[in-house]
């Protein structure tokens, strides 16, 4: 999975498809040559990959194998165990966790500690519980009632995709996730979609875009965070802009997490459909020591579908 940090910078709050805001707008007013650690825990999946770099200035072009730390000591610890990561030649400011690489549990401390020199920093995230997502269903936009029920990607990602049942019309009935209980120790929930078909054609047709207007959207984006009522998420049509396979995906998020995503959003946002608005934050809040990004933790599940246009072309 790709790092959350990455994907909420380059891609930009969805409902701000094609956002316009410079590292300063994202990250405040910060200096340059300040420690970045970037690591996301996702419950029932490997520890992940932890990146340590530095910030440059935001009117530079950001150069990662100029900016990546490769001389950092990063440890990760769970209670009484502890993984120490290595730097990953391949990629300047990357470290890799220990092979074969640990699952991350459910409902537990983890801590980061990374040294560079004299420098420490770091931060610690208690994972959410087990997400169970009962079921996710095409709703008749009308009755609301069940039209179809989609196979998940727990059946397997190929499955999930070349199900009838996952082929959707584009903006035809309400996508709806539902758990089927809360996610102990879940702040708030987060809902990302990620295009698979880079090449594929626009879904959506407005009128109102100039041409040069297209070239803003993005295959992938997430949410504001979501107070999930009664269990059920509903995705908005107006997140797709394109055909083809995309993932869903629900996140269970715990207080890091939730805290970086709604102290990035801006006025402009206004927390879209459902979320919480940004509160005019000078610059997210990082919960890290020493350093600013994200570490935190979350627990997840996913759904494969496939956009089709409207046979009306609308």
């Amino acid at each position: 999975m790709r790092s959350l940090l990455i994907l909420l910078v380059l891609s930009g709050i969805w409902v701000g498809c094609g956002a316009d805001r410079e590292p300063g707008d994202l990250f405040g007013s910060i200096e340059e040559d300040v420690l970045v650690l970037d690591g996301t825990l996702i419950v029932d999946q490997p520890l992940p990959f932890i990146y340590v770099r530095r910030t440059a200035d935001p009117g530079q072009v950001y150069d990662e194998a100029s900016y990546g730390v490769t001389d950092a000591r990063v440890e990760l610890t769970a209670g009484d165990t502890q993984w120490s990561y290595e730097a990953d030649p391949a990629s300047p400011g990357r470290y890799r966790p220990p092979t074969p690489t640990p699952m991350v549990e459910p409902s537990k401390a983890y801590r980061l500690e990374v040294r560079i020199d004299g420098e420490v920093a770091g931060g610690v995230t208690t994972t959410p519980g087990r997400m169970n997502l009962r079921r996710t269903v095409l709703l008749d936009e009308k009755t609301l009632e069940v039209v179809d029920v989609l196979v998940p990607f727990s059946a397997g990602a190929d499955s999930s995709f070349a199900s009838p049942t996952n082929r959707l019309i584009y903006r035809e009935g309400v996508l709806e996730m539902q758990l089927a209980e809360p996610v102990a120790g879940a702040i708030a929930y987060q809902l990302s979609l990620t295009g698979l078909d880079r090449d594929s054609d626009f879904v959506i047709d407005a009128n109102f875009l100039e041409e040069e207007d297209y070239e803003e959207f993005d295959r992938e984006g997430a949410s504001p965070p979501l107070e999930v009522d009664e269990g059920l998420a509903r995705v908005p049509w107006f997140a797709v802009a394109f055909e083809g396979r995309h993932i869903l995906r629900l996140f269970a998020i715990d207080e890091n997490w939730f805290d970086f995503i709604r102290t990035n959003l801006s006025d402009d946002d206004g927390g879209g459909f459902g979320g919480l608005a940004g509160d005019a934050f000078e610059r997210p809040i990082f919960r890290l020591d020493g350093a600013i990004g994200l570490f935190g933790s979350a627990a997840a599940d996913s759904v494969g579908i496939v956009v089709l246009p409207r046979p009306d072309g609308d």
